[in-house]
């Protein structure tokens, strides 16, 4: 343990003060906590992977195709939950669906609302339990990422879960709203997904769209300190889901960038394109409608 700690110390993630090891407030939020803050970092780190995952990247170097994210096993899929799922309570619900003019009365109301790419269901679980009149059914191709779903929202009656591609969204179906949060630049087809999600959305409905905060400039993109960082997800993670087709288009964690976006939901009929930017360092919102 001592020499684990001395470890953490010699990489600034606690202090030593004499004999005594110190997590301080701020590292508390970062590493310890992930219900307080939408920067808890600790969950990207919990499965990390070894020589499997090794073999597979490799092996797609050599082919050209990618790995799904179910193939990376259960572990992968509950390390992006913590990764992600303060973000829902923190950032979604009180700040990001407010700037969406009538989204929050309508879910008051009593809204139906896709979530396409919902993973294991924590956006799903956390917008039922604080709209009951509203309706919500998450979508997502990996059968662990969806018993986890079903598990995490047994008791709500006002949740579902579905094994489904967001390209193979019911049509006609009339919704409300429709959350891609975070998944369409790992699709291998995300134009065939919002071209489903154009058909499925009412003719008033609104498609709310969260990815990664880049540009098509390289060079703009070497402003972020985390850019390395996330080029070795893209690597391991994201590139390889979207190349995980022999048609896929392989986008990677910063290819779904503001202007393919726009472009990729014009083509899908969704002209009207409005990005917000919250001060989330990592992400976009878009908000799109025909």
């Amino acid at each position: 343990m001592r020499e684990w700690l001395l470890g953490q110390a010699a990489a600034g993630l606690i202090q030593k003060v004499d004999d005594t090891f110190v997590l301080d407030e701020l590292g508390k939020t970062v590493l310890a906590d992930e219900g307080s803050s939408v920067f808890f970092a600790a969950g990207a780190f919990t499965s990390l992977s070894g020589m499997d995952l090794a073999d597979n990247v490799t092996e797609a170097f050599r082919t050209g195709l990618g790995f799904t994210y179910e193939e990376q096993g259960q572990a992968r899929t509950l390390m992006t939950q913590r990764m992600t799922r303060a973000s829902f309570d923190k950032l979604l619900i009180p700040e990001v669906l407010p700037l969406v003019e009538g989204l929050v009365a309508k879910l008051e109301k009593g809204a139906r609302v896709a979530d396409v790419g919902c993973g294991s269901g924590s956006a799903v679980v956390a917008l039922a339990q604080a709209f009951p009149n509203s309706r919500f059914t998450g979508y997502d191709p990996s059968p662990t990422a969806i018993a986890i779903a079903l598990e995490a929202g047994a008791d709500l009656e006002n949740a579902a879960f579905e094994q489904v591609g967001g390209e193979s969204l019911p049509a006609g179906d009339g919704l409300d709203l429709v959350l891609a949060l975070d998944c369409l630049h790992d699709m291998p087809r995300p134009d065939l997904a919002l071209a489903a999600i154009s058909k499925a959305l009412a003719d008033d409905g609104t498609l709310l769209i969260k990815d990664i905060k880049s540009s098509p400039d390289f060079e703009v993109n070497r402003k972020n300190p985390v850019l390395a960082l996330q080029y070795g997800y893209s690597l391991t993670s994201c590139l390889p889901s979207g190349m995980s087709s022999e048609d896929g288009l392989g986008l990677g964690t910063l290819g779904f960038n503001p202007r393919v976006a726009k472009e990729m939901c014009a083509a899908a009929g969704l002209t009207t394109f409005k990005t917000h930017d919250i001060g989330d360092p990592t992400n976009l919102y878009h908000e799109v409608r025909r």
